[in-house]
């Protein structure tokens, strides 16, 4: 009979055997047809390199590698990682690469094929949807100041409903509501709604709102007719702040205290609530505090999540141009607060994947299976424009070629894409006023979120391998 230290000796001998002859495990596949744009790896004369747009993340098992043009996350033991250049199939799946090579002629010529293999979808699917824009508050920094306060009227979403009804091709369709503050004229939605039900077309919706408006009798609706899967709503302090930031046309009640008892309706009612941090340089601070509440408050709750977002304010609050140092403040505030979200399980960071493809487009207004429309039914393609850049009406089947072809051109190249890992992602239209111009900042913040993701998806591998 062997004694137990022997079979312990020999079972810890097999596990750091099968540890050393370990090698790398693909935990996402590359995309296959990317791998076939890029073809057979050529050889190289002059030594060969890690890819620009290989990020590595070290675990506790060894090195992460995710590959931002092919789309392949891979794990590899120290010693895989250590001796990559060398590596047989890192160099058949482009993460190594001849060291003249030029990445960024690659990822252009990629993108260029991808483009050319991809067919425009022949129906809208997506509909944002402004009921009104008018709206109960009055944020200081919000875009719409100066536009004119109008609203959806009867007629006008009968048509809207019709021509749903002949551009969806039966299909599904996402319905977004937009204001202005949509409640202040959520009667157009049960109308569009329950037009779509009638007419047999198949709907779910999102909605972008204040939550001041919501009550019970609201709130049944919004879970029952208008199927509203999730909302974004906006925080911008704690309660004093708040309040004052708001600053909501009601001259009675706590409109802080009331728009928190509405998420609690909305959770209660299985509707996702996404908290959405607006943060500048008049309430970093307070917003940090903010968090604390946030999760005292909903920190067991699964369907709540939270992100920031920065207001791209060129002033302070005195009306003094920000400096450099000031931006350096705010980004700082920033990233403290997105890892105080993520440390405590309420940041939506924590639940992001890696794409499976390489994205073609930004965002709804390049995408081609999206359209915008506003209460008077000019139609357009990005919510953020609700006076301009239309590219027709829902009465008439003519559309401005020229509007759409501008929606699809992308921001001018700096020095610095050359270099970014970033560059075979980053789709950002030259129109788009919403996202941030590129920066240090902005490039440490896309590889945080790309570096959270990889950590992700190696979390539900380990899970489930």
């Amino acid at each position: 009979m062997y004694s137990w230290l022997f079979i312990l000796d020999v079972c810890l001998y097999v596990n750091n055997a099968r540890q050393r002859v370990r090698t790398m495990i693909q935990i996402i596949d590359a995309h296959r047809t990317i791998l076939g744009i890029l073809g057979k790896a050529q050889p190289s004369d002059s030594g060969y390199r890690l890819m620009k747009y290989c990020v590595p993340l070290q675990t506790a098992e060894g090195t992460l590698l995710f590959h931002t043009l092919t789309r392949e996350l891979l794990l590899l033991t120290p010693e895989e990682f250590a001796c990559a250049c060398t590596s047989a199939y890192l160099k058949e799946h482009w993460f190594i690469v001849p060291d003249k090579l030029s990445d960024k002629e690659l990822a252009e010529m990629v993108r260029w094929v991808q483009s050319s293999l991809h067919k425009s979808p022949k129906e809208i699917t997506n509909y944002t949807i402004l009921t009104t824009t008018d709206c109960n508050a009055r944020c200081f920094y919000c875009y719409e100041h100066g536009c004119r306060k109008i609203s959806m009227d009867r007629e006008t979403a009968d048509r809207v409903i019709s021509y749903i009804k002949e551009h969806c091709g039966g299909q599904q369709v996402k319905l977004s509501w937009f204001g202005g503050e949509p409640l202040v004229n959520h009667k157009v939605i049960d109308q569009i709604c329950n037009g779509l039900r009638n007419d047999g077309i198949p709907y779910e919706s999102r909605m972008i709102s204040n939550a001041y408006l919501f009550d019970d009798t609201i709130v049944a609706k919004a879970a029952d007719l208008w199927n509203l899967k999730n909302i974004q709503i906006t925080l911008d302090g704690t309660e004093v702040v708040y309040n004052h930031i708001k600053a909501f046309i009601y001259p009675d009640g706590n409109p802080y205290r009331i728009v928190n008892a509405n998420i609690v309706r909305l959770l209660e009612a299985g509707i996702s609530v996404v908290i959405r941090l607006n943060i500048g340089m008049n309430n970093a601070e307070d917003l940090l505090v903010l968090a604390d509440e946030l999760v005292e408050r909903f920190g067991k709750q699964k369907k709540l999540r939270v992100y920031t977002h920065l207001l791209f304010d060129t002033e302070d609050p005195e009306g003094h141009r920000l400096t450099r140092e000031a931006w350096n403040k705010l980004y700082a505030s920033q990233r403290c607060l997105a890892e105080k979200l993520l440390r405590h399980g309420l940041s939506t960071a924590r639940y992001r994947g890696l794409r499976r493809d390489l994205p073609l487009s930004h965002c709804m207004a390049d995408s081609g299976n999206a359209v915008v429309i506003v209460p008077d039914g000019h139609i357009g393609l990005c919510e953020h424009y609700t006076e301009s850049e239309f590219i027709g009406h829902i009465d008439s089947p003519n559309r401005d070629s020229s509007v759409i072809a501008s929606w699809r051109e992308r921001r001018e190249e700096i020095p610095e894409c050359a270099d970014c890992f970033f560059y075979p992602e980053c789709t950002i239209p030259k129109k788009c006023n919403s996202s941030a111009q590129c920066c240090d900042h902005v490039r440490e913040s896309l590889l945080r979120n790309t570096r959270q993701c990889m950590e992700n998806e190696y979390l539900r591998w380990k899970r489930n391998p």
